[in-house]
């Protein structure tokens, strides 16, 4: 094939892959470099960061960058293991390729706009019994996630909208659960159902991809990512305060001493099993995938629960982390089998450490500051945890793939 057409190929699917990049770059390099390979050229080599790429074949060069990344109906994601997986195998020429990804492009995601809104409200649910663990807290955090569903939507389909979505949506849910607080209609902490009902917009699952990212030797794009996520946080926060403002709530108010958790322990497999369906619909995983993404999950929460007892909640989520990780990957194995990154996702959604950044950001500014400072400490060290723990289950599971 001529050089021009190989890269023109490798250019779109680097697009295509820079554009659902939330959850990172890390090993992009490498399917592309083998894809060029494949086409006749040895000398590919490419350069991925978290909005860019440099992609260099047969004495040709080009640039690729995209806006911010977002991430993928995961459904997709299978489409496009399939499609490498073909090609790697020489079962796709360079046109067929060519095509299969333009009719990738142009998919239709697998659920309509109603499943996607209805999934947000039953992740903010299932994060609600997670996070405070009372049946209160759940009925609040279902009625802000309607509202929050509703910015999520909009993110997706007005243009420009995604920039202030996060603001937009803490804003919205902020002051519903801050009327409901004022009025007494909740006793659960009021910064606490925030955090449950705006928890698709927090980026605990690009917070943990940018540790692996760092351990993976991707310094700027981690970087980046790191920084984007921060932002974001202080987005959130700020549209929390702005609620706090227009309801005139007293901000030492946002964690108040409310009810404690009255479920037991076993309570967090029925949890999880909501967030999972949650996070299916809201994030469009197949439905024949909901299984392994079931078991992985509740694997990573039983190991999680058992080593934090033994040890400390650090332990328990880097352990977890790996052991979730190893499933992952060997169920993946296979070239057409159930991407790994559908599986690990919802699990670091469990597992996550954003909603210990936003309450660490809203604790501060509410000069709570031993608080907000323990809270970082928990970001910081579940981010450790969760990045270290990819890249140690990666290294274990190397030898089955």
């Amino acid at each position: 094939y001529d050089a021009k057409e190989v890269l023109d190929f490798l250019c779109d699917l680097s697009k295509q892959l820079l554009g659902w990049s939330w959850e990172g770059v890390a090993g992009y390099d490498e399917i592309l470099e083998q894809i060029g390979r494949i086409y006749g050229y040895e000398d590919t080599m490419v350069d991925m960061e978290a909005q860019k790429g440099n992609i260099k074949l047969g004495g040709k060069s080009t640039f690729v960058k995209v806006g911010i990344p977002g991430f993928p109906p995961l459904a997709h994601t299978q489409d496009v293991k399939n499609m490498i997986a073909n090609i790697l195998e020489g079962k796709l020429s360079l046109p067929e390729a060519r095509e299969t990804l333009a009719k990738i492009r142009e998919k239709k995601p697998p659920y309509p706009p109603l499943l996607i809104w209805f999934g947000v409200v039953v992740i903010s649910v299932a994060f609600a019994g997670d996070i405070v663990g009372t049946w209160e807290s759940m009925l609040w955090a279902g009625i802000t996630g309607m509202a929050t569903g509703l910015v999520f939507l909009a993110a997706d389909s007005i243009k420009g909208f995604n920039k202030i979505a996060q603001l937009v949506a803490t804003l919205a849910s902020g002051i519903i659960v801050m009327i409901a607080w004022k009025f007494g209609l909740t006793a659960a902490a009021p910064g606490l159902l925030l955090v449950a009902s705006t928890f698709v917009f927090l980026p605990g699952d690009s917070i943990s991809t940018q540790a692996y990212e760092l351990a993976y030797g991707k310094w700027s794009a981690g970087v980046d990512r790191l920084f984007y996520s921060i932002m974001t946080l202080i987005l959130m926060m700020t549209g929390a305060f702005i609620a706090v403002v227009l309801t005139n709530t007293p901000v030492e108010e946002l964690f108040p001493t409310g009810p404690s958790g009255d479920f037991p322990w076993w309570a967090a497999y029925p949890v999880r099993f909501l967030l999972v369906i949650g996070i299916a619909l809201t994030f469009q995983i197949d439905k024949k995938h909901f299984i392994p993404v079931l078991l992985v999950t509740w694997l990573a929460t039983a190991v999680a629960q058992l080593t934090s007892m033994a040890y400390n909640e650090y332990v328990g989520t880097f352990l977890a982390t790996i052991t979730g990780t190893v499933v992952a990957l060997i169920i993946a194995r296979k070239p057409r089998s159930i991407s790994s990154f559908v599986m690990i996702i919802p699990m670091v959604f469990a597992l996550s450490p954003g909603s210990h950044g936003l309450k660490s950001f809203e604790s501060w500014a509410t000069g709570k500051l031993i608080t907000g400072i323990e809270d970082v400490n928990t970001l910081i060290a579940t981010i450790i945890a969760i990045g270290i723990g990819l890249i140690v289950g990666q290294a274990i599971a190397y030898r089955w793939r």
